[in-house]
C-alpha cells in the first residue's frame, strides 16, 4: 500500500472573505451555481458570496435553504433538485450537516464543489468525505467523493459572530487527530484518502493539536467577543484545514470509533463533543505515558470539551453496547487489537477522569 496525500483545490481564509472571492470562484470551469445550506447560514452568508458569485460570471437558478439532515433520501432529493435547475457547481454553505449533504449531492451529480463553511464547528469543509445518516440519527457510514472541493471559502468575520460552542466543537474534532493519526501509521492502517498515511499529513495533525495547546484559550477569549485575532486565525485554521488533511490523509482510529459507538445508542451530542471525549478514551486504550497523557488532559479542559457519561445519558449498559460498536467502527485502526470489554472500560476511565477533574475545579 502507498502514501496517498489529498487536499481542497485552493482553500482561501479571513475575514470578508466570502464577499472578495471573484477570482477564486473564476478558475471554476462550470458557471451554474446551486446554493445548498441552511436557513441561518445562508442568510449570513449569501450577501457576499452572491456577490462574488455575480462578479465571476456565474447564474444561481435555486437557493435551497432547507438542509437540515445528511440521510440517503435527502441527498437524493437535492441530487434531483441539482440536477433539474441544470447547475454545473454545487455550493454547499453552513455547518457540517450542509457541507456533508452538498459533498454527497455533488458526487451524486459529477459537479464540481465549492465548500462554504459558516462555522468552525468540524473538519468536513475539506474534506471528500461526508457522513451519511438514518432516519433516527445513527451513522450509516462515509459517502465519497472522488476528490477535494474545489474551493474552500472560510470567512473569519461570519464564523467569528457564531455561537463560541461551534468553535468548542470544532477544537475537539480537531484534538483527536493527532492521537488517531499516530495509531493509524503505527498500525499501518489505510486512510480515507486511499493509502498509507504520509509523512507530511502526520506532521500536520501533531501541529493541529500544538496549535490548539498554544492559542486554544485566547481563540476562544475572541470568540466570546466576537473578535477576529492571530489566534482565532489559527484556531479556525486548525479546525477546519489542518485538522481536515490530518484526518482524510491521516486516519481516524479509536475516538471516531467511540463517537460513533455513542451516536449509535442515541446519543446526540455534537460531534465534536463526542470526538473529544472518545479521544480521551482513545488515550486510555493507548497507554500514553503520564505526562503526555496530562498535557493532553490540560488541552481537553482549556478547550472547554469536558463532558460525563452522565450529562449524555448514558448507563452502564450503553457503555458495553458503545463498546460493541466501536469495535466494528475503526477501533482495527488502533496499534493493538482490543475487546468490546476494553474499550467500555476505557470509557468508563475517561468518564472518571473528567468527572473527577470538574469535582476538583
Amino acid at each position: 500500500m502507498f502514501q496517498q496525500f489529498i487536499a481542497p483545490g485552493i482553500y482561501v481564509q479571513g475575514p470578508g472573505v466570502l464577499g472578495d472571492a471573484a477570482e477564486s470562484l473564476g478558475r471554476l470551469r462550470g458557471r451554474t451555481a446551486h446554493l445548498l445550506g441552511g436557513q441561518t447560514a445562508l442568510s449570513v452568508a449569501a450577501d457576499g458570496l452572491t456577490a462574488s458569485l455575480d462578479e465571476a460570471g456565474f447564474d444561481v437558478p435555486a437557493v435551497d435553504d432547507d438542509v437540515e439532515a445528511c440521510t440517503r433520501a435527502t441527498v437524493a432529493d437535492y441530487a434531483d433538485r441539482v440536477a433539474e435547475s441544470g447547475a454545473d457547481v454545487v455550493v454547499g454553505v453552513g455547518g457540517g450537516v450542509a457541507i456533508d449533504v452538498a459533498t454527497a449531492v455533488a458526487a451524486e451529480t459529477g459537479t464540481e464543489f465549492v465548500s462554504v463553511p459558516t462555522i468552525a464547528s468540524t473538519d468536513a469543509p475539506c474534506s471528500a468525505l461526508g457522513v451519511v445518516y438514518d432516519e433516527e440519527g445513527n451513522v450509516l457510514g462515509p459517502t465519497h467523493r472522488d476528490r477535494n472541493p474545489e474551493i474552500v471559502l472560510v470567512d473569519t468575520r461570519v464564523i467569528a459572530r457564531a455561537p463560541v460552542r461551534f468553535l468548542r466543537h470544532g477544537m475537539g474534532d480537531a484534538f483527536a487527530t493527532r492521537f488517531e493519526a499516530e495509531a493509524v501509521a503505527r498500525s499501518g492502517s489505510g486512510t480515507a484518502a486511499g493509502g498509507r498515511s504520509s509523512d507530511v499529513a502526520l506532521r500536520i495533525a501533531r501541529e493541529a493539536y500544538d496549535r490548539l495547546r498554544q492559542y486554544g484559550p485566547d481563540a476562544l477569549a475572541a470568540a466570546r467577543r466576537d473578535a477576529v485575532t492571530p489566534a482565532f486565525e489559527k484556531v479556525v485554521e486548525t479546525n477546519v484545514l489542518l485538522s481536515g488533511l490530518g484526518f482524510e490523509s491521516g486516519g481516524t482510529a479509536g475516538a471516531h470509533a467511540i463517537q460513533g459507538g455513542l451516536t449509535n445508542i442515541g446519543v446526540r451530542e455534537p460531534h465534536g463533543v463526542l470526538v473529544g471525549f472518545g479521544t480521551v478514551a482513545e488515550l486510555v486504550l493507548q497507554d500514553r505515558e503520564p505526562e503526555e497523557f496530562d498535557e493532553a488532559l490540560s488541552v481537553y479542559f482549556d478547550c472547554g470539551l469536558d463532558v460525563t457519561l452522565s450529562e449524555l445519558g448514558v448507563d452502564d449498559a450503553g457503555v458495553e453496547e458503545a463498546g460493541r460498536i466501536a469495535c466494528d467502527r475503526g477501533m482495527e485502526k488502533e496499534p493493538r487489537s482490543v475487546t468490546p470489554v476494553e474499550v467500555a472500560d476505557a470509557i468508563r476511565t475517561a468518564d472518571e477522569m473528567v468527572g473527577s477533574h470538574e469535582l476538583r475545579g
